[in-house]
């Protein structure tokens, strides 16, 4: 049976060590550490990315609301922004087949597309919704 945890936090880059605390909730052995890191990875990219770009213009006190769902063979989260529309899919695809190791920034969307198994952005009303899926073979 999946689990499914929620957390809303303010915009503010201080809140990434709450969303990382709240996410652990769902670390279990089945998963690989591999996946768990890449996943872990994902949500920080993204959770800074809104924060950065999304909500750049906003008070700190918008919200930003994060939901993630451990299943038997799946780990999945949604953030969702108060942004402008983003054309993620046009975004992603764009996007060298390579990014420099040393580059100081432009690397997420990059880490986003190459962890994940689904990836999308909807506008829906006032808000935008970031979906990442990661499947991952459970060890038994």
């Amino acid at each position: 049976m999946p689990k499914t945890i929620q957390l809303q936090v303010k915009t503010d880059l201080n809140e990434l060590a709450e969303v990382l605390a709240w996410f652990n909730q769902l670390h279990h052995d089945a998963i690989p550490k591999i996946d768990w890191l890449k996943c872990q990875t994902a949500l920080a990219e993204a959770f800074t990315n809104v924060v950065r770009h999304a909500h750049w213009n906003l008070p700190h006190e918008t919200p930003i609301n994060l939901e993630s769902t451990l299943g038997l063979d799946y780990l999945e989260f949604k953030i969702w922004d108060h942004g402008a529309e983003f054309d993620l899919e046009y975004e992603v695809s764009i996007l060298p087949n390579e990014v420099e190791e040393t580059a100081t920034g432009g690397r997420g969307l990059y880490l986003l597309k190459e962890i994940a198994d689904r990836l999308s952005y909807t506008r829906t009303g006032d808000r935008n919704c970031l979906l990442l899926v990661k499947n991952y073979s459970p060890i038994v």
